[in-house]
């Protein structure tokens, strides 16, 4: 397979995938993840997070517990925010959680630092912080090119 002709799979269940202009997409059902690579399905997972609300609210779920055992599977495995560490260092500051319950939030940076370093080190999953959600689409797009690249089928 061409490092850059391949087919992106979005899970049905993403409500606003991001856009690939230069490649062809097909939505299916994926057991885990949001993205994948037609062809590739069994090797690479990308999961994704808009936000750190988002984040810190599936960290309190047993659901993404079980998503994160499914990931450590994989050969590659990411998550990809689409907010950067600041986002992280700062929390609550910067989320949607109403102001007038953070002094009740069990939840705080230091925690959610530990969580993503126990993801990295526990289940060998590769924490990106992307900033925005183009961004995290295009280290999507060139991840993808390297799985292809470092599991070319056709050799």
């Amino acid at each position: 397979m061409d490092k850059d002709n391949f087919t992106i799979i979005v899970d049905t269940r993403e409500q606003q995938p991001w856009v690939f202009k230069h490649h062809a997409t097909a939505n299916q059902k994926l057991d885990t993840g949001d993205y994948s690579i037609q062809g590739y399905e069994d090797i690479i997972c990308i999961e994704r997070k808009h936000s750190i609300s988002e984040f810190v609210n599936n960290m309190t779920e047993k659901r993404f517990s079980n998503v994160l055992e499914r990931m450590s599977s994989y050969k590659y495995a990411f998550i990809i925010m689409e907010f950067d560490f600041d986002s992280v260092v700062n929390f609550p500051l910067g989320s949607d959680i109403p102001k007038r319950i953070w002094k009740n939030l069990k939840i705080n940076p230091a925690y959610i630092i530990k969580y993503i370093s126990d993801i990295q080190v526990k289940y060998n999953i590769k924490v990106l912080f992307c900033g925005s959600s183009h961004n995290a689409a295009k280290m999507a797009v060139s991840l993808m090119r390297r799985v292809i690249e470092n599991n070319n089928t056709d050799d």
